[in-house]
């Protein structure tokens, strides 16, 4: 390992750095990371427009593409800048090919009772995972992620919070292992879908 990728895996939460791919695969996600700059400097993330900076919905400090020291400015201090909050729910879509074992979690997910209209809450999703993963029940497999249905960011609270369940409970969710690169890259996809949407904002899984 280098002095590099040592001092990135150090920043992240123990459950998150067991599980951190090696700098430059691109199959991590943008929450693995408390702010743009860590994720800049991991670079194993997806760059959805290809402009060389990664996951610029987080919040600062900030790395710009080749710099190596933080900026303010390279990417908004508040995530939900200019962001936007429809009154319906958005249907989100994910290949049922290429993540069928994400398909899989989530159909059996809904059939136990957890919700399938998901609610975006951004505050807290990094405490919110960390409390249900450090469970005894959920450990880890080399090769493998804990995916969570609902995911920790669509884990909603109160009345206006998760529906259409039996288990709509913030930090609780369904957690099964599946391989960790499908499970990245869903994470991903997820995240640049819903960059856009406010906290606040219904959502729900669509495979095709």
């Amino acid at each position: 390992m280098t002095a590099t990728t040592a001092a990135t895996a150090t920043k992240l939460p123990t459950t998150q750095a067991e599980t951190a791919p090696a700098s430059g695969a691109s199959s991590g996600r943008c929450s693995d990371f408390s702010n743009q700059a860590a994720a800049q400097r991991a670079a194993n993330t997806r760059d959805g427009d290809g402009d060389g900076v990664y996951c610029e919905s987080l919040p600062c400090p900030c790395l710009k593409k080749g710099a190596t020291k933080p900026t303010a400015t390279s990417a908004p201090s508040n995530p939900e800048a200019g962001c936007v909050k429809p009154s319906g729910v958005q249907q989100i879509g994910f290949s049922a090919t290429k993540y069928p074992n994400i398909r899989r979690h989530f159909l059996d997910a809904v059939s136990e009772g957890w919700p399938s209209t998901l609610v975006i809450e951004r505050r807290g999703t990094d405490a919110r995972r960390n409390r249900l993963l450090r469970k005894p029940e959920h450990p880890t497999k080399p090769g493998y992620d804990r995916d969570e249905y609902p995911p920790a960011m669509g884990r909603g609270r109160g009345s206006k919070g998760l529906t259409r369940g039996v288990n709509p409970v913030g930090w609780l969710a369904s957690v099964k292992l599946v391989p960790r690169s499908e499970n990245r890259s869903h994470g991903s996809v997820m995240g640049i879908k819903l960059r856009r949407f406010c906290s606040g904002t219904r959502f729900s899984y669509r495979f095709y």
